[in-house]
């Protein structure tokens, strides 16, 4: 295997035999270097400072100060792209997304290794995952504090609109004052809006579709939370993995998240404030419900899942729309992506140091020309306001 650059690894585990299992790997490849090893998170923070390594690989069970302490003392003082090796935790478990949204690049379960017949693709995936580590970019953050996020509410001052289910009419009421009220009638068909629960009346005015497959888990992690419900517009998400570990991060999301993340299933309703999370083998595009819009399952199509999605989604809301391409493989996109450019919404690749696969980003921008290609911190900025000001444009309509 190919080495484009030469690359430094400090090795942190307590196990003697799975450090000598490391080094056999990368003595064989030319280009990767084992620079320092450590038994613990106490003995690799200061390993750090003395090898200043490329890599690190770190396991999350280990004695004086296991790996997801030393993972965040790390990424606050010397952020450094690190894959975790665990013996406990298999990937798509809470325990995985932990350790991905306090800086780790990737996750690697040591019980692969253990299978005889898997050895030689465990050494060439622990390999590659080096290399793509290597070209990450990864930078200081504090640990996050899921509970105090799912409290925070939005600062923005004014009146919030709302719809009719019936009929769909339009009323401005005043956050402070009228939501008090359990109910309303509309003033156009009588109708009763029950607001006894506000979340389900926000209706949708932009639609923003992020998809991508391996690496992806730690791209929404880093951009999901960072979002308000009140931003308006709704988040669909088209995560390429196994469905158990789409399932397993949809709830683990939602209880990081500010805004309701939701797996989605047949004819549920696409509200305002709200993630969607769909797997790369559901086939869903939109179709009218009431005064809005609800997840229609596909059977027989010939587009995969992504296009069918992206061009249904470009089809209804038009320039209201935004596409993002995030960490991945070669998966389908190019012709959804190209029916957001037509319908004149936003296109986005994320950029190549933020992905730890990065063939779809490539894919992408070979084949759809100039897209914007932007950072995480970036795109969220950028997503904000675009939903911010659809938002705006509804209210003073």
């Amino acid at each position: 295997m190919q080495v484009p650059d030469p690359i430094s690894v400090l090795v942190v585990d307590d196990s003697l035999v799975f450090r000598r299992f490391l080094r056999d790997i990368f003595e064989s490849i030319e280009g990767i270097k084992i620079t320092g090893e450590a038994k613990n998170g106490i003995e690799a923070l200061d390993m750090v400072l003395k090898a200043n390594p490329d890599v690190i690989l770190m396991d999350l069970e280990m004695p004086l100060m296991d790996g997801m302490t030393a993972l965040q003392h790390l990424m606050i003082h010397r952020p450094t792209p690190t894959i975790i090796f665990s013996s406990l935790t298999n990937e798509g478990t809470a325990r995985c997304f932990d350790t991905l949204k306090n800086g780790a690049v990737d996750f690697i379960c040591k019980d692969f290794m253990f299978q005889e017949k898997n050895l030689e693709i465990y050494k060439d995936t622990v390999i590659q995952k080096v290399i793509n580590a290597a070209t990450n970019r990864v930078r200081s953050i504090e640990p996050m504090f899921a509970m105090a996020h799912k409290s925070e509410k939005s600062s923005e001052p004014g009146k919030q609109v709302i719809f009719c289910e019936d009929c769909g009419t339009r009323r401005y009421i005043d956050s402070e004052e009228e939501l008090t009220l359990n109910e309303i009638r509309c003033s156009n068909c009588g109708d009763v809006i029950d607001l006894s629960n506000i979340e389900k009346l926000q209706r949708n005015n932009f639609i923003t579709v992020l998809a991508g497959g391996r690496g992806c888990f730690r791209n929404l992690l880093s951009i999901i939370p960072n979002f308000d419900a009140d931003m308006g517009g709704a988040l669909i998400a088209v995560i390429f993995e196994e469905i158990e570990h789409v399932n397993a991060f949809a709830e683990y999301l939602n209880s990081i998240s500010r805004m309701k993340v939701l797996r989605v299933r047949e004819d549920m309703r696409i509200d305002g404030g709200n993630c969607y999370i769909l797997s790369g083998k559901d086939y869903f595009c939109l179709k009218p419900f009431s005064a809005n819009y609800a997840f229609q399952r596909i059977q027989n199509t010939a587009e995969g899942p992504l296009d069918l999605l992206l061009t249904s989604v470009a089809a209804v809301f038009k320039n209201r729309t935004a596409g993002v391409i995030l960490s991945g493989d070669d998966i389908d996109g190019v012709q959804g992506m190209r029916h957001i450019a037509e319908a004149q919404g936003a296109s986005f690749v994320l950029d190549p140091a933020d992905c730890f696969y990065k063939d779809i980003g490539i894919l992408i921008r070979e084949k759809c020309g100039i897209l914007a290609t932007v950072g995480e911190e970036e795109l969220v900025r950028q997503i904000q306001a675009l939903h911010y000001n659809a938002k705006k444009s509804v209210t003073t309509a």
